[in-house]
């Protein structure tokens, strides 16, 4: 790069920098500037921030790649002084990121402002420290999207990490709250151990971890090479790369809740509302679907780990959707909303079809974003009251909480020509035609359990649609429901646009002879030129799938109306009196939990104790430490018979110790 060239795009390391800059000073100071002056710092540094992507995208869009290297963070050098590996910190723009950038700091400035209003029953220091958290969560974000490196990439995985358990347990006071930031804590510490484990195998594999030189080092492979080619100590590629990426999949499980570390996001709900929708529905959750889109040209040489991510995908995604069928907390059934619909993403990236993933996670950053803040201000209309059994009627009460709702919850569930429709359903189409040479049969599969989510995803979001705003007020607090104030309905308005206009990515571009192919396919294909080539992906897409997956929206929407608003009201308490431990089972989440609890957590509890009994209380404490002061003082006992002072006493010995000493002497003599 250039002199010049890396002086006009230093400003990137600013996009990391202001959220920090912010978080700082409203974490020291923040509670003697008083509320106003906090919401107006977090807020202006994400305008900047914004401003910042929105310049750097713009470049993007051209068809420029910015990278700005900095200096070695750290150097591994050999016994000969040679240097092994040389890491250095650096900042990359390209369309995937620069889209990412977007979203992360767009949509996280409408939810700053609407946290403005949200949080301002808290005091000063509690306000304060919301922002400064926030703030943080973005500047670690930021670094993970636009990271030029696994590594640069891992420390912000961290900083969000450590950013998603103190926001979830925000009000840490409350023991189940705090509770739910440990558990989605401790359960994404065990994915981040698998992501350490790829890290480290490409570090193996490649001697660096820079996206730009690892896909340099594997451009022109060939899935025939792979089978041939001996490198790495010995074995083939190809299966070196397969347990690179698996681990790396790993810790996409966790952070983007996928089976079988899917189960801190439900918990995660325990934090304020605008945490649900900037953590966990619009930018942490999807870092996974992020970081297998990046590394996409590695997933590519690995069929086998595609198959496990496409099929992952899949699997979650309807066992999510299962179990929001009979939850009645309205951010559980949009938190099990959220890791079906993270399923559906990983299904798009696992078939090859990685504009499809990525525009699902656009898509769904809009649409769920104004659901989880839809919730919040029906949160605060009930007076915190989060069960949608007893609401209801809220339509009226409710006006534009309950339009920008409806707006979300058709973008999801797949409605014509909604933004949901053209993301979701290009996934399950591109799933249908994908070829997997490691299983053959893995994109048929996801596509039936697509499908099957999909209907799913129309089924239950309609029901949490009808119970909470149509019909009648089913209680005292639904009848006296109000609107939010204008602070928290114009950033919803603002999401139920994107989730409309949104639609424009994936409008298809009519060309001669019947070709077609997305814009948003078209924009992301530089990215992804490389994997796709790999897989040798067609760009000809058949339309019967996309009107399949419609026509099945409609239909099980109009049932869910028709169950919970409309003429067959009856039939849902019907259906669990007639299957009652069914209902139950779902209900209870399908006691994935217990069955956690029974298997590893309790296991785990019982050998920590053993441990901690036998090495800790006993080896250490007992035998070491009060073992070694008890023998000293037991010597100390001994020797203080002896040792007392008594002038008589210590002739006494002597006198006794000398005679025994000659008579020893005389009785060696005589022999």
């Amino acid at each position: 790069m250039l002199p010049e060239q890396a002086a006009a795009q230093s400003y990137l390391w600013l996009i990391v920098v202001l959220p920090l800059l912010g978080a700082a000073v409203n974490g020291f100071v923040g509670r003697k500037l008083g509320k106003a002056n906090v919401a107006l710092i977090a807020i202006g540094v994400m305008v900047g921030a914004f401003a910042l992507s929105c310049v750097a995208f713009a470049s993007a869009a051209q068809g420029q790649t910015l990278h700005f290297r900095g200096d070695t963070w750290f150097r591994v050098t050999g016994p000969d002084g040679r240097s092994l590996v040389n890491v250095t910190w650096g900042f990359l723009v390209d369309r995937l990121s620069g889209t990412l950038a977007l979203i992360v700091t767009g949509v996280g400035t409408l939810i700053h402002v609407y946290s403005a209003s949200y949080m301002s029953h808290e005091d000063d220091f509690g306000y304060a420290r919301f922002f400064a958290y926030l703030n943080l969560f973005v500047a670690a974000m930021m670094t993970l999207v636009l990271g030029d490196s696994l590594v640069m990439t891992f420390v912000g995985w961290e900083g969000v990490g450590l950013c998603s358990y103190l926001l979830i347990g925000f009000w840490y006071t409350d023991q189940q709250k705090a509770y739910c930031g440990r558990k989605a804590f401790v359960t994404n510490r065990i994915g981040d151990f698998g992501f350490l484990i790829g890290l480290f195998a490409c570090l193996s594999i490649f001697g660096t971890v820079e996206y730009g030189q690892m896909a340099s080092a594997v451009h022109g492979v060939s899935r025939e090479t792979l089978l041939t080619a001996g490198l790495f100590s010995g074995k083939t590629l190809g299966w070196a790369l397969t347990f690179a990426t698996l681990g790396l999949f790993v810790g996409c499980t966790g952070k983007s809740a996928q089976l079988p570390l899917y189960v801190w996001l439900p918990d995660a709900m325990a934090g304020p509302t605008p945490v649900s929708a900037l953590i966990h529905a619009a930018t942490m959750v999807t870092a996974g679907v992020y970081l297998v889109a990046r590394t996409s040209f590695l997933f590519a040489l690995a069929p086998a780990s595609m198959a496990v991510v496409m099929l992952t995908g899949a699997l979650t995604a309807v066992v999510a959707a299962g179990i929001a069928f009979a939850q009645n907390d309205i951010k559980k059934v949009l938190a099990y909303s959220t890791v079906s619909q993270l399923g559906f993403m990983f299904i798009g990236v696992g078939a090859g079809v990685y504009f499809a993933g990525v525009m699902h996670l656009v898509t769904h950053a809009f649409f769920k974003a104004c659901l989880f803040l839809g919730a919040g201000s029906v949160m605060h209309g009930m007076h915190e009251d989060t069960d949608i059994r007893n609401m209801g009627g809220l339509w009226k009460k409710m006006p534009h909480t309950a339009k920008t709702f409806l707006i979300a919850t058709l973008a999801i569930t797949g409605i014509v020509p909604l933004s949901g429709f053209f993301s979701k359903d290009a996934i399950l189409a591109g799933a249908l035609f994908s070829e997997n040479h490691a299983l053959p049969w893995a994109g048929k599969l996801a596509y039936a359990l697509g499908t099957l989510a999909a209907a799913g995803t129309a089924f239950y979001m309609m029901r949490l649609f009808a119970l909470t705003f149509a019909g009648k007020p089913r209680t005292p607090a639904a009848e006296h429901a109000h609107e939010s104030s204008p602070v928290m309905h114009v950033p919803l308005w603002a999401l139920a646009i994107l989730s409309v206009v949104a639609l424009v990515l994936g409008l298809p571009k009519f060309e001669v002879f019947g070709h077609w192919g997305e814009l948003f396919g078209e924009f992301m294909h530089p990215v992804f030129a490389q994997a796709t080539e790999l897989l040798g992906i067609e760009e000809h897409v058949a339309l019967w799938p996309f009107a399949v997956a419609w026509g099945i929206a409609l239909v099980f929407g109009w049932t869910a109306w028709q169950m919970y608003a409309g003429a067959w009201r009856a039939a849902p308490e019907r259906l669990a009196r007639g299957f009652p431990a069914l209902y139950r089972f779902t209900l209870d989440k399908f006691r994935v939990d217990e069955l956690y609890d029974l298997v590893l957590i309790r296991p785990i509890r019982g050998i920590a104790w053993a441990l901690w009994r036998f090495v800790d209380a006993f080896l250490i404490d007992g035998v070491l430490v009060n073992g070694s002061a008890r023998l000293a003082g037991f010597l100390g006992r001994v020797f203080r018979v002896v040792q007392n002072g008594d002038a008589q006493r210590y002739a006494a010995v002597m006198a006794v110790a000398a005679a025994v000493i000659l008579w020893s002497v005389l009785r060696v003599g005589g022999r």
